[in-house]
């Protein structure tokens, strides 16, 4: 008996020895649901975009003119052998692109069997932001009815625009002049 008693005071000694010092383990996080987005600017405003729709990012290709369609159709540009329709997103709405040429973009998407591609004046990258932090949309801003809803971060909130919106669009759809 004596063995353990010595074993037992052992162990409390170095327990009051080391015990001060030593670290708990590290506190819990909590895991946050988040959305993965493609953040890009237009019109001086920060848009984000569902990752899983948007089929690729381009620098803007060089384009053929078509005849009889809207200004805002810029063209065709041969993407890998496919035809892809690059429109002014800026110029659609109303306004012109605000960027410099050189950092602007092409976001390119295949909705309802449409493949076309829409220049923004910038492509920020890709953003997590936690799905709790989405609300509907309750205001208006360039985009109007391409909106989804909107995302808070922080002290300000970014609006998540939806291509599928635009499909359903006609005044987007009828190109001809």
């Amino acid at each position: 008996m004596a063995d353990g008693t010595d074993v037992f005071a052992a162990l409390s000694k170095l327990v009051k020895r080391f015990g001060t010092s030593s670290q708990g383990l590290p506190a819990q996080k909590e895991i946050v649901k988040t959305e993965k987005l493609i953040s890009f600017s237009l019109l001086d405003r920060e848009y984000v975009i569902a990752l899983s729709e948007v089929n690729e990012v381009l620098e803007v290709p060089k384009c053929t003119k078509l005849p009889r369609v809207k200004s805002w159709v810029i063209g065709v540009a041969n993407v890998r052998g496919r035809l892809l329709p690059v429109i002014d997103f800026a110029e659609f709405l109303g306004n012109n692109l605000t960027g410099p040429a050189r950092g602007r973009r092409v976001l390119v998407f295949e909705v309802a069997n449409n493949y076309l591609g829409l220049i923004v004046d910038h492509v920020n990258g890709i953003r997590a932001l936690p799905v709790d932090s989405y609300q509907p949309a309750s205001e208006k801003g360039p985009l109007g009815s391409f909106i989804d809803g909107k995302f808070a971060d922080g002290a300000h909130s970014i609006e998540l625009f939806r291509p599928q919106r635009l499909i359903e669009n006609n005044q987007f759809m009828t190109v001809s002049v």
